[in-house]
């Protein structure tokens, strides 16, 4: 019926339109309020944060040309490389492809944000383990993240001896 490529593109799109429709959800629920989901050990801080820079806000000092380029134009460009990339060696090598297809669509997600709420990034999630917390993030952030933990691991495996 589709095509493995063909597949993979719904899926990508319909993974953005998850993003983009629990970022929304986050706009309206978080707006005023915070919440915790877990137990002492675990737990998930559901909070709003609108992030101007990148990962952990790194950028968000810089002037709004340079978060422009960067953000927007260099991410948008990295993005569609990685897309094509990925689909161009879906087959020969399916896992660093679809490691890269993460990367790129957890990206493509986040720019939509940068382009249509001025700059800025819908981040909503702080999880806690103990007494140990990360960043604010969103689920385009755990694609990105998922995506280069695969290419990370990848590069560390030995090749097969022959």
């Amino acid at each position: 019926m589709f095509s493995s490529r063909t597949l993979v593109l719904i899926l990508g799109v319909a993974f953005i339109m998850l993003d983009q429709w629990v970022k929304l959800i986050a706009l309206v629920a978080l707006n005023n309020h915070s919440y915790v989901v877990g137990n002492q050990f675990v737990w998930l801080d559901l909070v709003l944060s609108l992030n101007p820079g990148a990962f952990l806000s790194l950028g968000a000092s810089l002037s709004q040309g340079l978060k422009q380029l960067i953000f927007v134009a260099a991410v948008g460009v990295a993005c569609c490389w990685a897309v094509t990339w990925a689909l161009r060696h879906w087959q020969a090598t399916p896992v660093k492809a679809g490691a890269a297809y993460f990367i790129a669509m957890g990206g493509l997600a986040n720019l939509i944000d940068r382009v249509l709420r001025d700059g800025h990034v819908v981040d909503y999630l702080v999880l806690n383990l103990g007494p140990l917390h990360t960043g604010v993030f969103n689920l385009a952030d755990i694609a990105i993240m998922a995506g280069a933990l695969v290419l990370a691991l990848g590069a560390l495996k030995k090749p097969a001896r022959i």
